[in-house]
Parts: C-alpha cells; structure tokens; sequence
C-alpha cells in the first residue's frame, strides 16, 4: 500500500483521549488532525489550546481555521509555541456559522483573502503547512479561481473534499471535477469524501492513481478498524472496538462529573457507529440516562453483534 491514511478531525468526537485510544488499539493512520482551532470573541479558545497541551501522539497535526493574514499569524504562533512544526488550514469548513464569519470553505469565495492567507504562511519558514479546501462555496470548478495561489504557497499537501461548501455533506462528491483538480495542482492530493468502507477507499485510489492518500472522517468514527484493515490486519471489530470503548468510558468517568457530562461524551458517537445493528438496541443506548444503563446496552449491541458472525 503505496498512500496514506489521514484521520480527518470531528468537533466534539475526534478529541485527546479519542485519538489516543484509537492509535493505540486500532492505529493505520499517518497522521491524526485536531478539529480546528479558532479565535473567537478576539480571543483563543482556551480548551482547544490544552488540547495541544494534552496531546502526547508524535503523528498529531494542528489544524486552524483563519478568516484572515491576521489570524493566521496568531494561530500560527499559539501553536508553534507548543512545538508544533506542522500545521493544517482549514479552508473547507462548510458550517454556516464559520462561513458567515469569512473562515472555512468560504475563502474559496474570496481567492484575494485566501492568497493572503497563504502568503502570510510562508513566511514561516520553519513550519510545514498543509491546506484542506473544498472544490469550491458555490460550484465544483470554483477551485479554478484560487488554484494558482494555492500552487505558489509551499505546501506539504492539499486535501480536497470533492463536493462544495452550499451541499455541506448531501448528494454525491463530484468526481470528474476532482480529477480536474488532481491535474492542476502541483502538490500532493489527499481526497477526502464518502470514504465509509474499504472497497470506497480502494475504488477512489484506483481511479486516481496519481493521489497521496485519502483523509477519512464519518468512515473513521463508524468503523474504527478502517484504517488497519486498509493496511491488511485482520481485526475482529467488535471484539476491538469493545476494549477501545471501555477504555474510553473509563478516561471520561474518571474526569467527569455526573451522568449528563459522561454521556455527553460518548452518545455523539452513536450517530455513526455500527450502522448495520439493530436499530433497537441503538435506539436504547441513545435514550441511556445513566453510565450504568448506557454500558449495558452498548454491551447487549456488541454481544448482538458478537452472535450475528458466528
């Protein structure tokens, strides 16, 4: 297997103890991203700057989501502080509240602001930036207009999700215009978008040949064991996923406080795991009101599912 596997980060799902205690019983990723960092009222978000603190993987990647030169600059200090020699922007975030703001996938609206984004990364020469951007905010082809920047800026890579921002995650990536984008960029591709199984992953690695690898988000939260079995490891899933999920239950009972916090945590993911499971018993983990009741039916699933490959 000649390309990499990029955690793509989550807000609220993909956090420290997330990502540890995926590296550490599934593993198969090059590298891990944490979600966005920002400036919010003027300021940092302190929470996401322990993060960085916290964070003891040697594969992590910083990500930031500037709206402007300013920003990006302040970010970039805040984490090169920490030690942090490789940094992520965010220019693909399609959530309303951060485009109204000028962040996210909506710099591909403005390539003048997004030129100047990058150039202000440049001049830091001793940190490796890579970018992950949309097709476009509009349209698919709306690349075009901010390509030749993007190509000028010295970037470790660039991850495209192969839809625009206006479709957030609905209908269907367009393929034919991220080929397009393949052959106009000259740095390293990551694809990103619907990779949710291993023959989604293989089929858009054949197809593109010439990629670097693929950044897998939802498919990486559905599945935890994507990655090592894209690497060829044979990992029964339920059995794997159990010990990961103890062990994470046990990290946040420890640090948290009350039933609500706890499950707080922990029931977000349940939006995207085990899809193929009895939707009863999903539906009675999510109404679990209490760590006990949770644990009990997130057993009952697995032990269901445990029975169901034998």
């Amino acid at each position: 297997m000649d390309y990499q596997i990029h955690f793509a980060p989550l807000q609220g799902l993909t956090d420290t103890p997330y990502r540890a205690l995926h590296s550490k019983h599934f593993g198969g990723i090059d590298f891990y991203y944490t979600p966005f960092l920002r400036i919010e009222r003027g300021d940092f978000r302190r929470r996401d700057l322990r993060e960085l603190d916290d964070d003891a993987l040697p594969n992590l990647v910083p990500q930031i989501i500037p709206a402007n030169p300013d920003e990006l600059r302040r970010l970039t200090e805040a984490v090169a502080e920490r030690g942090y020699r490789r940094i992520d922007i965010n220019m693909g975030c399609p959530f309303p509240p951060i485009m109204s703001h000028g962040r996210g996938c909506a710099l591909l609206n403005n390539p003048d602001r997004l030129a100047q984004i990058l150039g202000e990364a440049m001049t830091y020469a001793d940190i490796d930036f890579s970018i992950k951007i949309r097709l476009g905010f509009t349209d698919a082809m709306q690349w075009r207009d901010s390509i030749e920047a993007i190509n000028e800026a010295r970037l470790v890579h660039v991850a495209a999700h192969a839809r625009f921002g206006k479709q957030q995650y609905k209908g269907e990536c367009d393929l034919e215009a991220f080929g397009q984008f393949v052959q106009a960029c000259r740095h390293p591709t990551i694809y990103n978008g619907d990779l949710l199984t291993v023959a989604d992953v293989e089929r858009v690695v054949g197809q593109f040949a010439g990629i670097a690898g693929v950044m897998i988000g939802r498919g990486l939260i559905a599945d935890p064991t994507l990655a090592a079995r894209l690497r060829g490891r044979d990992i029964d899933r339920v059995e794997a996923f159990r010990l990961f999920h103890a062990e994470l239950v046990r990290h946040h009972a420890e640090r948290l406080s009350g039933n609500g916090q706890i499950l707080g945590k922990l029931l977000p993911y349940w939006d995207y795991l085990f899809a193929e499971a009895d939707r009863r018993l999903v539906k009675r983990i999510r109404k679990a009101n209490t760590v006990e009741k949770y644990t009990s039916a997130v057993a009952e699933l697995l032990n269901n599912l445990d029975g169901a490959n034998d």
